[in-house]
Protein backbone atom coordinates (compact mmCIF):
# COMPACT_ATOMS: atom_id res chain seq x y z
CA UNK A 1 0.00 0.00 0.00
CA UNK A 2 2.74 2.37 0.01
CA UNK A 3 2.72 3.07 -3.65
CA UNK A 4 -1.01 4.17 -2.93
CA UNK A 5 0.07 6.32 -0.15
CA UNK A 6 3.07 7.93 -1.69
CA UNK A 7 1.49 8.45 -5.33
CA UNK A 8 -0.62 11.86 -3.25
CA UNK A 9 3.04 12.89 -2.72
CA UNK A 10 6.08 13.78 -5.28
CA UNK A 11 9.96 13.57 -4.80
CA UNK A 12 10.12 16.69 -2.88
CA UNK A 13 7.34 16.12 -0.44
CA UNK A 14 4.76 18.68 -1.81
CA UNK A 15 1.29 17.83 -2.60
CA UNK A 16 0.00 16.24 -5.91
CA UNK A 17 -1.53 18.51 -7.77
CA UNK A 18 -2.83 15.80 -10.22
CA UNK A 19 -3.99 13.49 -7.59
CA UNK A 20 -6.17 16.16 -5.73
CA UNK A 21 -7.70 17.49 -8.82
CA UNK A 22 -8.44 13.83 -9.82
CA UNK A 23 -9.49 13.72 -6.39
CA UNK A 24 -11.73 16.37 -5.90
CA UNK A 25 -13.70 15.53 -9.20
CA UNK A 26 -14.20 12.03 -8.19
CA UNK A 27 -15.97 13.81 -4.75
CA UNK A 28 -18.03 15.93 -6.70
CA UNK A 29 -19.44 13.64 -8.94
CA UNK A 30 -20.01 11.23 -6.19
CA UNK A 31 -21.44 13.48 -4.33
CA UNK A 32 -24.14 14.57 -6.97
CA UNK A 33 -25.36 10.53 -7.16
CA UNK A 34 -25.36 10.68 -3.34
CA UNK A 35 -28.17 13.96 -3.67
CA UNK A 36 -30.05 12.73 -6.29
CA UNK A 37 -31.11 9.48 -4.60
CA UNK A 38 -30.11 9.39 -1.42
CA UNK A 39 -30.99 13.00 -0.23
CA UNK A 40 -34.32 14.01 0.82
CA UNK A 41 -35.15 17.65 0.10
CA UNK A 42 -38.11 19.66 0.77
CA UNK A 43 -40.04 21.06 -2.15
CA UNK A 44 -44.12 21.87 -2.10
CA UNK A 45 -44.16 20.50 1.47
CA UNK A 46 -42.58 17.71 0.27
CA UNK A 47 -39.55 15.57 1.59
CA UNK A 48 -38.34 13.73 -1.23
CA UNK A 49 -34.80 13.17 -2.97
CA UNK A 50 -34.28 14.73 -6.45
CA UNK A 51 -35.16 11.95 -8.42
CA UNK A 52 -38.85 11.52 -7.14
CA UNK A 53 -39.24 15.33 -7.19
CA UNK A 54 -37.67 15.31 -10.74
CA UNK A 55 -40.10 12.31 -11.52
CA UNK A 56 -43.45 13.83 -9.57
CA UNK A 57 -42.68 17.03 -12.23
CA UNK A 58 -42.75 15.10 -15.63
CA UNK A 59 -45.79 12.99 -14.26
CA UNK A 60 -47.95 16.28 -13.39
CA UNK A 61 -46.33 17.94 -16.63
CA UNK A 62 -46.10 14.97 -19.22
CA UNK A 63 -48.42 12.51 -18.58
CA UNK A 64 -50.16 11.92 -21.14
CA UNK A 65 -47.00 12.23 -23.38
CA UNK A 66 -45.80 9.07 -20.82
CA UNK A 67 -48.66 7.25 -21.24
CA UNK A 68 -49.01 7.51 -25.42
CA UNK A 69 -44.29 6.46 -25.39
CA UNK A 70 -45.68 4.01 -23.32
CA UNK A 71 -47.85 2.52 -25.54
CA UNK A 72 -46.08 3.30 -28.58
CA UNK A 73 -43.46 1.23 -27.39
CA UNK A 74 -45.49 -1.94 -26.25
CA UNK A 75 -47.11 -1.58 -29.48
CA UNK A 76 -43.29 -1.67 -31.23
CA UNK A 77 -42.68 -4.98 -29.39
CA UNK A 78 -45.96 -6.73 -30.51
CA UNK A 79 -45.10 -5.92 -33.79
CA UNK A 80 -41.61 -7.36 -33.79
CA UNK A 81 -43.01 -10.16 -32.40
CA UNK A 82 -45.53 -10.65 -35.28
CA UNK A 83 -43.11 -9.70 -38.21
CA UNK A 84 -40.81 -12.99 -36.50
CA UNK A 85 -44.05 -15.12 -35.46
CA UNK A 86 -42.08 -18.28 -37.59
CA UNK A 87 -39.40 -18.07 -35.64
CA UNK A 88 -38.54 -20.42 -32.83
CA UNK A 89 -38.06 -17.93 -30.40
CA UNK A 90 -41.05 -16.45 -30.66
CA UNK A 91 -43.95 -17.74 -27.88
CA UNK A 92 -47.25 -17.20 -29.84
CA UNK A 93 -49.14 -17.34 -26.25
CA UNK A 94 -47.32 -14.49 -25.10
CA UNK A 95 -47.59 -12.70 -28.27
CA UNK A 96 -51.47 -12.83 -27.89
CA UNK A 97 -50.94 -11.82 -24.22
CA UNK A 98 -48.94 -8.93 -24.88
CA UNK A 99 -51.71 -7.71 -27.47
CA UNK A 100 -54.42 -8.02 -24.59
CA UNK A 101 -52.11 -6.25 -22.07
CA UNK A 102 -51.81 -3.21 -24.63
CA UNK A 103 -55.90 -3.34 -24.54
CA UNK A 104 -55.86 -3.21 -20.45
CA UNK A 105 -53.54 -0.46 -20.60
CA UNK A 106 -55.36 1.77 -22.77
CA UNK A 107 -58.40 1.32 -20.40
CA UNK A 108 -56.51 1.81 -17.42
CA UNK A 109 -55.19 4.96 -18.90
CA UNK A 110 -58.68 6.14 -20.57
CA UNK A 111 -59.72 5.54 -16.79
CA UNK A 112 -62.31 2.28 -17.70
CA UNK A 113 -59.86 0.27 -15.81
CA UNK A 114 -63.09 -1.56 -13.35
CA UNK A 115 -63.70 -3.59 -16.47
CA UNK A 116 -60.63 -5.46 -16.00
CA UNK A 117 -60.10 -5.71 -12.08
CA UNK A 118 -62.41 -5.66 -9.42
CA UNK A 119 -60.60 -4.94 -6.48
CA UNK A 120 -59.79 -1.15 -6.34
CA UNK A 121 -56.59 -1.79 -4.42
CA UNK A 122 -55.33 -3.93 -7.22
CA UNK A 123 -56.01 -1.05 -9.33
CA UNK A 124 -53.60 1.40 -7.17
CA UNK A 125 -50.57 -1.18 -7.09
CA UNK A 126 -50.21 -1.64 -10.82
CA UNK A 127 -50.52 2.34 -11.65
CA UNK A 128 -48.16 2.67 -8.70
CA UNK A 129 -45.85 -0.03 -10.44
CA UNK A 130 -46.17 1.72 -13.39
CA UNK A 131 -45.25 5.04 -12.24
CA UNK A 132 -42.00 3.69 -11.15
CA UNK A 133 -41.15 1.67 -13.76
CA UNK A 134 -42.02 4.50 -16.49
CA UNK A 135 -41.23 7.48 -15.09
CA UNK A 136 -38.98 6.89 -11.59
CA UNK A 137 -36.86 4.49 -13.59
CA UNK A 138 -35.92 6.08 -16.92
CA UNK A 139 -35.45 9.60 -14.58
CA UNK A 140 -32.98 7.09 -12.48
CA UNK A 141 -31.06 5.82 -15.60
CA UNK A 142 -30.13 9.49 -16.72
CA UNK A 143 -28.83 10.00 -13.17
CA UNK A 144 -26.85 6.36 -12.79
CA UNK A 145 -23.43 7.14 -14.01
CA UNK A 146 -23.19 9.75 -11.10
CA UNK A 147 -23.80 6.12 -9.13
CA UNK A 148 -22.09 3.53 -10.80
CA UNK A 149 -19.34 5.37 -13.08
CA UNK A 150 -17.31 7.88 -11.57
CA UNK A 151 -16.15 6.58 -8.33
CA UNK A 152 -18.67 5.84 -5.79
CA UNK A 153 -18.58 1.76 -6.25
CA UNK A 154 -14.86 1.94 -5.38
CA UNK A 155 -15.19 4.06 -2.10
CA UNK A 156 -18.01 2.58 -0.78
CA UNK A 157 -16.09 -0.62 -1.93
CA UNK A 158 -13.04 0.27 -0.22
CA UNK A 159 -14.62 1.02 3.04
CA UNK A 160 -16.97 -2.32 2.95
CA UNK A 161 -15.55 -4.77 1.30
CA UNK A 162 -13.84 -6.61 3.74
CA UNK A 163 -16.89 -7.67 6.42
CA UNK A 164 -19.50 -8.06 3.24
CA UNK A 165 -17.47 -10.32 1.74
CA UNK A 166 -17.09 -12.10 5.29
CA UNK A 167 -20.65 -11.80 6.18
CA UNK A 168 -22.91 -12.36 3.15
CA UNK A 169 -20.35 -13.77 0.82
CA UNK A 170 -20.55 -10.49 -2.02
CA UNK A 171 -18.17 -7.77 -2.25
CA UNK A 172 -18.56 -4.29 -0.88
CA UNK A 173 -20.08 -2.84 -4.18
CA UNK A 174 -23.21 -4.41 -2.98
CA UNK A 175 -23.83 -2.29 0.22
CA UNK A 176 -24.03 0.47 -2.11
CA UNK A 177 -27.09 -1.60 -4.47
CA UNK A 178 -28.32 -2.35 -0.62
CA UNK A 179 -28.67 1.38 0.32
CA UNK A 180 -30.55 2.07 -3.15
CA UNK A 181 -33.12 -0.91 -2.41
CA UNK A 182 -33.24 0.66 0.84
CA UNK A 183 -33.47 4.11 0.17
CA UNK A 184 -35.06 4.87 -3.26
CA UNK A 185 -37.09 1.21 -4.20
CA UNK A 186 -37.12 -2.16 -5.61
CA UNK A 187 -36.81 -1.61 -8.78
CA UNK A 188 -33.91 1.19 -9.29
CA UNK A 189 -32.08 -1.39 -6.98
CA UNK A 190 -32.78 -4.43 -8.99
CA UNK A 191 -31.88 -2.05 -12.68
CA UNK A 192 -28.51 -1.63 -10.43
CA UNK A 193 -27.99 -5.07 -9.58
CA UNK A 194 -28.27 -6.18 -13.57
CA UNK A 195 -25.91 -3.44 -14.80
CA UNK A 196 -23.50 -4.48 -12.29
CA UNK A 197 -23.69 -7.91 -13.36
CA UNK A 198 -24.18 -6.94 -16.93
CA UNK A 199 -20.93 -4.85 -17.02
CA UNK A 200 -18.65 -7.63 -15.36
CA UNK A 201 -18.66 -6.19 -11.87
CA UNK A 202 -20.59 -8.83 -9.88
CA UNK A 203 -20.45 -12.44 -10.07
CA UNK A 204 -23.17 -14.41 -10.79
CA UNK A 205 -23.24 -15.88 -7.33
CA UNK A 206 -23.12 -12.03 -6.00
CA UNK A 207 -26.08 -11.39 -8.70
CA UNK A 208 -28.43 -13.90 -7.19
CA UNK A 209 -27.09 -13.13 -3.88
CA UNK A 210 -27.86 -9.40 -4.07
CA UNK A 211 -31.63 -9.89 -6.11
CA UNK A 212 -32.86 -12.49 -3.53
CA UNK A 213 -31.43 -11.10 0.04
CA UNK A 214 -30.79 -7.17 -0.24
CA UNK A 215 -34.17 -6.49 -2.12
CA UNK A 216 -36.23 -7.39 0.38
CA UNK A 217 -35.89 -4.00 2.79
CA UNK A 218 -37.73 -0.45 1.80
CA UNK A 219 -37.35 2.48 4.34
CA UNK A 220 -40.35 4.08 2.98
CA UNK A 221 -42.49 0.98 3.28
CA UNK A 222 -40.83 0.54 6.72
CA UNK A 223 -42.27 4.11 7.12
CA UNK A 224 -46.22 3.21 6.48
CA UNK A 225 -45.54 -0.14 7.99
CA UNK A 226 -45.10 1.78 11.21
CA UNK A 227 -47.79 4.83 10.69
CA UNK A 228 -50.32 1.88 10.07
CA UNK A 229 -49.74 0.35 13.27
CA UNK A 230 -48.27 2.52 15.30
CA UNK A 231 -44.64 1.46 16.17
CA UNK A 232 -41.57 3.89 16.30
CA UNK A 233 -40.17 3.40 13.30
CA UNK A 234 -36.32 3.32 14.14
CA UNK A 235 -36.73 0.42 17.08
CA UNK A 236 -38.82 -1.49 14.29
CA UNK A 237 -36.51 -0.77 11.72
CA UNK A 238 -33.60 -2.37 13.95
CA UNK A 239 -35.56 -5.07 14.17
CA UNK A 240 -35.60 -5.62 10.93
CA UNK A 241 -31.71 -4.96 10.31
CA UNK A 242 -31.32 -8.00 12.76
CA UNK A 243 -33.55 -10.67 11.13
CA UNK A 244 -32.49 -9.39 7.50
CA UNK A 245 -28.54 -9.93 8.44
CA UNK A 246 -29.68 -13.26 10.37
CA UNK A 247 -31.46 -14.28 7.22
CA UNK A 248 -29.06 -13.44 4.81
CA UNK A 249 -25.95 -14.70 6.38
CA UNK A 250 -28.03 -18.13 6.40
CA UNK A 251 -29.37 -17.98 3.19
CA UNK A 252 -26.17 -17.23 0.99
CA UNK A 253 -24.46 -20.40 2.55
CA UNK A 254 -27.24 -22.71 1.87
CA UNK A 255 -28.72 -24.24 -1.69
CA UNK A 256 -29.52 -22.59 -3.98
CA UNK A 257 -27.38 -19.64 -3.54
CA UNK A 258 -24.56 -21.53 -2.51
CA UNK A 259 -24.81 -23.56 -5.98
CA UNK A 260 -24.25 -20.67 -8.03
CA UNK A 261 -20.96 -19.89 -10.16
CA UNK A 262 -18.18 -17.65 -9.15
CA UNK A 263 -18.18 -16.47 -13.00
CA UNK A 264 -18.50 -13.24 -14.46
CA UNK A 265 -21.71 -12.56 -17.13
CA UNK A 266 -18.53 -11.78 -18.84
CA UNK A 267 -14.78 -11.08 -18.21
CA UNK A 268 -14.03 -7.12 -18.10
CA UNK A 269 -11.03 -5.35 -16.86
CA UNK A 270 -12.89 -4.65 -13.76
CA UNK A 271 -10.83 -5.14 -10.42
CA UNK A 272 -12.40 -4.97 -7.02
CA UNK A 273 -10.84 -2.77 -3.71
CA UNK A 274 -9.91 -4.53 -1.53
CA UNK A 275 -7.02 -2.88 1.08
CA UNK A 276 -6.81 -2.53 5.01
CA UNK A 277 -4.63 0.92 4.61
CA UNK A 278 -4.88 4.09 3.14
CA UNK A 279 -8.59 3.27 1.79
CA UNK A 280 -9.87 6.43 0.01
CA UNK A 281 -6.72 6.95 -1.87
CA UNK A 282 -7.02 3.19 -2.97
CA UNK A 283 -10.97 3.75 -3.75
CA UNK A 284 -9.51 6.46 -6.61
CA UNK A 285 -6.48 5.19 -7.53
CA UNK A 286 -8.74 1.76 -8.55
CA UNK A 287 -11.38 4.01 -9.64
CA UNK A 288 -9.17 5.35 -12.59
CA UNK A 289 -7.48 1.84 -13.33
CA UNK A 290 -11.15 1.07 -14.08
CA UNK A 291 -12.16 4.03 -15.37
CA UNK A 292 -14.61 3.72 -18.90
CA UNK A 293 -13.50 6.20 -21.96
CA UNK A 294 -17.21 7.00 -22.26
CA UNK A 295 -18.48 10.04 -21.82
CA UNK A 296 -21.76 11.10 -19.25
CA UNK A 297 -24.02 11.53 -21.83
CA UNK A 298 -23.14 8.23 -23.78
CA UNK A 299 -23.32 6.03 -20.38
CA UNK A 300 -26.95 7.89 -19.49
CA UNK A 301 -28.19 6.84 -23.15
CA UNK A 302 -26.69 3.71 -22.40
CA UNK A 303 -28.66 2.98 -19.05
CA UNK A 304 -31.63 4.46 -20.58
CA UNK A 305 -31.96 2.53 -23.73
CA UNK A 306 -30.94 -0.92 -21.62
CA UNK A 307 -34.60 0.64 -19.66
CA UNK A 308 -36.84 0.92 -22.56
CA UNK A 309 -35.70 -2.11 -24.16
CA UNK A 310 -36.51 -4.23 -20.96
CA UNK A 311 -39.61 -2.39 -20.32
CA UNK A 312 -41.29 -2.96 -23.59
CA UNK A 313 -40.78 -6.95 -22.26
CA UNK A 314 -41.98 -6.44 -18.81
CA UNK A 315 -45.19 -4.36 -18.75
CA UNK A 316 -47.19 -6.61 -20.33
CA UNK A 317 -46.21 -9.44 -18.64
CA UNK A 318 -46.49 -7.31 -15.25
CA UNK A 319 -50.18 -6.73 -16.57
CA UNK A 320 -51.33 -9.88 -17.18
CA UNK A 321 -50.16 -11.22 -13.48
CA UNK A 322 -52.04 -8.33 -12.21
CA UNK A 323 -55.03 -9.39 -14.00
CA UNK A 324 -54.68 -13.00 -13.29
CA UNK A 325 -53.93 -12.20 -9.39
CA UNK A 326 -57.00 -10.06 -9.03
CA UNK A 327 -58.76 -12.97 -10.16
CA UNK A 328 -57.26 -15.49 -7.81
CA UNK A 329 -57.54 -12.56 -5.08
CA UNK A 330 -61.56 -12.59 -5.43
CA UNK A 331 -62.01 -16.45 -4.87
CA UNK A 332 -62.65 -16.92 -1.79
CA UNK A 333 -61.81 -21.15 -2.03
CA UNK A 334 -58.59 -20.47 -3.45
CA UNK A 335 -57.83 -17.78 -0.61
CA UNK A 336 -59.13 -20.25 2.23
CA UNK A 337 -56.58 -22.82 0.67
CA UNK A 338 -53.49 -20.28 1.27
CA UNK A 339 -54.55 -18.90 4.80
CA UNK A 340 -55.37 -22.68 5.86
CA UNK A 341 -51.60 -23.96 4.52
CA UNK A 342 -49.49 -21.36 6.09
CA UNK A 343 -51.65 -21.40 9.59
CA UNK A 344 -50.72 -25.00 9.66
CA UNK A 345 -46.86 -24.04 9.39
CA UNK A 346 -47.59 -21.24 12.06
CA UNK A 347 -49.18 -23.30 14.55
CA UNK A 348 -46.00 -25.85 14.83
CA UNK A 349 -44.58 -23.05 16.19
CA UNK A 350 -46.84 -21.79 18.81
CA UNK A 351 -47.17 -18.27 17.64
CA UNK A 352 -49.97 -16.27 18.97
CA UNK A 353 -52.76 -15.15 16.46
CA UNK A 354 -51.66 -17.83 13.90
CA UNK A 355 -54.49 -16.88 11.80
CA UNK A 356 -54.64 -13.26 11.52
CA UNK A 357 -50.36 -13.70 10.72
CA UNK A 358 -51.56 -16.69 7.88
CA UNK A 359 -54.14 -13.91 6.32
CA UNK A 360 -51.57 -11.03 6.35
CA UNK A 361 -49.00 -13.35 4.68
CA UNK A 362 -51.44 -14.66 2.23
CA UNK A 363 -52.35 -10.65 1.09
CA UNK A 364 -48.67 -10.42 1.23
CA UNK A 365 -47.97 -12.71 -1.60
CA UNK A 366 -50.07 -10.61 -3.69
CA UNK A 367 -48.46 -7.26 -2.73
CA UNK A 368 -47.21 -5.79 0.71
CA UNK A 369 -49.17 -2.64 0.51
CA UNK A 370 -52.82 -4.91 0.28
CA UNK A 371 -51.04 -6.82 3.03
CA UNK A 372 -50.67 -3.64 5.34
CA UNK A 373 -54.22 -2.55 4.48
CA UNK A 374 -54.75 -5.48 6.31
CA UNK A 375 -52.99 -4.78 9.46
CA UNK A 376 -54.89 -3.60 12.91
CA UNK A 377 -53.21 -1.34 15.24
CA UNK A 378 -55.95 -2.99 18.23
CA UNK A 379 -54.41 -6.40 17.25
CA UNK A 380 -51.76 -7.89 19.80
CA UNK A 381 -48.89 -5.65 20.29
CA UNK A 382 -46.18 -8.80 20.01
CA UNK A 383 -48.36 -10.36 16.73
CA UNK A 384 -48.02 -7.06 14.68
CA UNK A 385 -44.65 -6.73 15.31
CA UNK A 386 -44.11 -10.21 13.72
CA UNK A 387 -46.45 -9.69 11.14
CA UNK A 388 -44.42 -6.68 10.14
CA UNK A 389 -41.44 -7.89 10.22
CA UNK A 390 -42.35 -10.71 8.17
CA UNK A 391 -44.33 -8.38 5.67
CA UNK A 392 -40.94 -6.18 5.17
CA UNK A 393 -38.13 -8.73 5.25
CA UNK A 394 -39.90 -11.24 3.70
CA UNK A 395 -41.19 -9.57 0.10
CA UNK A 396 -39.92 -10.82 -2.86
CA UNK A 397 -42.39 -9.10 -5.68
CA UNK A 398 -44.07 -11.79 -7.58
CA UNK A 399 -45.66 -9.20 -10.04
CA UNK A 400 -42.07 -7.06 -10.73
CA UNK A 401 -38.69 -8.80 -9.69
CA UNK A 402 -39.95 -12.44 -10.65
CA UNK A 403 -40.62 -11.54 -14.56
CA UNK A 404 -37.70 -8.89 -14.45
CA UNK A 405 -35.51 -11.79 -13.63
CA UNK A 406 -36.92 -13.96 -16.75
CA UNK A 407 -36.39 -11.16 -19.08
CA UNK A 408 -33.04 -10.55 -18.05
CA UNK A 409 -29.37 -11.99 -18.53
CA UNK A 410 -29.66 -13.12 -14.78
CA UNK A 411 -29.11 -16.66 -13.82
CA UNK A 412 -31.93 -17.55 -11.50
CA UNK A 413 -35.48 -19.55 -12.68
CA UNK A 414 -38.80 -19.12 -10.47
CA UNK A 415 -37.76 -22.42 -8.62
CA UNK A 416 -34.60 -20.85 -7.08
CA UNK A 417 -36.29 -17.27 -6.20
CA UNK A 418 -39.28 -19.60 -4.34
CA UNK A 419 -37.46 -21.69 -2.32
CA UNK A 420 -35.61 -19.00 -1.39
CA UNK A 421 -38.49 -17.03 -0.34
CA UNK A 422 -39.68 -20.23 1.64
CA UNK A 423 -35.72 -20.49 3.08
CA UNK A 424 -36.24 -16.83 4.46
CA UNK A 425 -40.58 -17.65 5.72
CA UNK A 426 -39.02 -20.31 7.80
CA UNK A 427 -36.43 -18.70 8.96
CA UNK A 428 -38.43 -15.84 10.16
CA UNK A 429 -41.07 -18.08 11.58
CA UNK A 430 -38.30 -19.77 14.03
CA UNK A 431 -36.83 -16.69 14.60
CA UNK A 432 -40.54 -15.48 15.85
CA UNK A 433 -40.65 -18.85 17.94
CA UNK A 434 -37.52 -18.49 19.60
CA UNK A 435 -38.20 -15.13 20.71
CA UNK A 436 -41.95 -15.40 22.08
CA UNK A 437 -41.39 -19.24 23.40
CA UNK A 438 -38.06 -18.52 25.19
CA UNK A 439 -37.52 -14.80 25.51
CA UNK A 440 -40.71 -12.95 26.10
CA UNK A 441 -42.24 -16.54 28.01
CA UNK A 442 -39.48 -16.68 29.86
CA UNK A 443 -40.06 -12.72 31.21
CA UNK A 444 -43.88 -13.68 31.76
Amino acid sequence: MENIKNSTYKKDGSYNKDYLSKSIKVYILSLIGIIVFFIPIKMQNQYETLLYHISYFIENKASIIINISILFFITLSILKDIINVNRPDVNKFLVFTKIFSLIVLIFIFIGKEDIFFISDNFIFILKDLILNLCIVLPVASLFMPFLLDFGLVEIIEAFTHKIMKKVFKVSGKVFLNFLVYLLVDNICGVFVTYRLYKDGKLRERECAITILNFSVLSLSLTSDLCNKINLNMWKFFIAEIGVLIICNIIISRIYPLKKKKQSYYFKSNHKNVNCKKHKLNAAIKRYYENKSNKKFFSLSLSYLNDVIYILMELIPIIIIIFFMGNIIYNIPVIMDIINNLINIIITKFNIPNSRFMSHIISLNFFGNILAIEGMNKNTFYISNIMTGLYISIQTISVSFLIPFVKKSIINLNIGEILLVAIERFLIIIFIFFMVYNFYLGYMV
